[in-house]
């Protein structure tokens, strides 16, 4: 095995460019830590709106690229750009699909035509490593939109190349109804339940999962749980099955974003050394939001969050009035489902005191959130992997999470080690559950030197990339070997 590599991670968002959530975290600063050990990498992702609006400088690498979708001919151009020094990056370009407002949908719900959308540009994929002369070792495609790259390579179109295929969150099926698979372009073997068909209709999750030759997820935890009938959205069976390729390895936080020490979006910086900048942040941002000074000196409870069933949304509002007996702040930031944007709009109305609400997707608001809250709540029915009890982590700001996916794998509760620990955890997807776990914490908020001792150990974890970014490589070297003892 070469020591060097060469890859493409193929991503629907990708942070600094384009991003709404965790997916494009990973997918911005993973590149950075695999060069960082020495391997080449490049990313490609479509040509955004969003992108093409902003201040960095693209070059047209590929005109005419030709793209079958069902009964339709088109064309795709490539883009080439930088993520950082020395990481191309490509974007698929074609306006009738990517420029938009927004990357997946609105108020209203994901576009109609994101299936059409994302087999584009996954068919684009293969042409583009040829139109820019970059034939990677591995493609590491993401989540359903760039699920069906791993068929295309089963199917010979990169010979030399593995794929990798990493899911970020199973529950996202990338669905095509049974009208629309001619679009998709496979063989008719494809289209079985050893291939792409989900229950009538067909997956490009699945479509990942099948073809690859290895999976990855974003935690042990979450790794383990996909193989169960509660965690599996229906395919647990296919996750036992494949469970020898498939591998939970856990995301890192780059700490150049992510460092209360130097985070230049902060009203005052602070270290484990120094906590002063800390009670600075949580008065400006009592103050930015409009809570009362009296709630300054009570703890404060942080989400940013996805608006959502499986983000514990449900359980949060259940159990919003034991939560103000404790005597606590809210402070909420995030967006999704309407009616959980309504339900805690309505909340803040009741108790303009307490809890405060701020609808959107907005990063730097989320750094002054995380630093200037005393806990951050993530009741999730299930996660992945979680990054914002990380992020709490290293700014003091102890998590109290459901212990599933990654939280139960980064998160320590001091009932379970001996008095020591980094957060508060409870198991039942229960609202009394939530409270309990609530109450632990602020009964050890009130007790100041223990309350300093959980913080200071918090900050004190590493969860940087290099570890995970060198498991991902591990994975990349078995996928290499993988595909060349094995014929498409």
């Amino acid at each position: 095995m070469a020591d060097s590599l060469s890859i493409l991670i193929v991503a629907p968002e990708i942070a600094p460019l384009a991003q709404t959530g965790g997916l494009a975290e990973v997918t911005g600063s993973l590149p950075l830590a695999l060069q960082k050990l020495g391997h080449r990498v490049a990313v490609t992702l479509p040509a955004y709106r969003c992108i093409l609006e902003g201040d960095r400088s693209w070059e047209v690498a590929a005109r005419d690229i030709p793209v079958r979708l069902g009964d339709f001919h088109l064309t795709a151009e490539v883009l080439s750009g930088e993520l950082a020094p020395d990481i191309p990056a490509y974007l698929v370009r074609r306006d009738e699909f990517f420029d938009r407002r927004e990357l997946y949908g609105g108020s209203l719900g994901d576009y109609f035509d994101n299936p059409e959308r994302f087999i584009f540009f996954s068919r684009v994929i293969p042409a583009l490593c040829t139109g820019v002369g970059y034939i990677p070792d591995v493609i590491m495609a993401n989540d359903w939109q760039s699920g069906l790259v791993m068929a295309l390579l089963d199917l010979g179109a990169l010979p030399r190349t593995a794929g990798v295929f990493s899911m970020h969150n199973q529950g996202f099926l990338g669905l095509v109804p049974p009208e629309r698979t001619g679009i998709i372009g496979l063989p008719d073997r494809c289209y079985t339940t050893d291939g792409l068909e989900y229950y009538g209709q067909m997956s490009l999750l699945k479509a990942g999962i099948v073809y690859a030759q290895a999976v990855t997820t974003v935690s042990p935890t979450y790794a383990n749980e996909i193989q169960t009938p509660e965690f599996g959205h229906g395919l647990d069976g296919l996750m036992r099955a494949i469970n020898q390729r498939l591998f939970g390895i856990l995301n890192g936080v780059d700490y150049h974003v992510w460092n209360p020490a130097e985070d230049r979006h902060l009203i005052a910086r602070y270290s484990p050394e120094d906590l002063s900048g800390k009670e600075l942040c949580k008065r400006h941002l009592l103050t930015k939001m409009g809570l009362a000074e009296s709630i300054s000196h009570k703890p404060v409870i942080g989400l940013v969050t996805r608006l959502t069933v499986q983000k514990g949304c449900n359980l949060l509002l259940e159990a919003a009035e034991d939560l103000f007996k404790l005597d606590v702040g809210l402070v909420i930031l995030g967006a999704g489902e309407a009616r959980f944007e309504e339900s805690l709009t309505e909340l803040q109305a009741r108790y303009p005191e307490r809890v405060t609400v701020k609808i959107g997707f907005d990063p730097p608001l989320a750094h002054e959130l995380i630093a200037g809250c005393d806990m951050l709540l993530m009741p999730s029915w299930y996660e992945p992997c979680g990054l914002a009890q990380m992020f709490g982590l290293k700014y003091g700001t102890v998590p109290i999470v459901r212990s599933v996916g990654g939280l139960n794998d980064t998160v320590v509760d001091p009932d379970q080690n001996q008095g020591k620990g980094t957060g508060f955890k409870f198991q039942r997807f229960q609202a009394q559950a939530l409270v309990r776990a609530v109450r632990r914490a602020v009964t050890a908020y009130d007790t100041p030197d223990y309350w300093r001792s959980i913080m200071i150990e918090g900050m004190n974890q590493d969860f940087s990339w290099d570890r995970s970014a060198r498991e991902y490589i591990r994975v990349f070297e078995r996928a290499v070997e993988a595909r060349r003892t094995r014929q498409p």
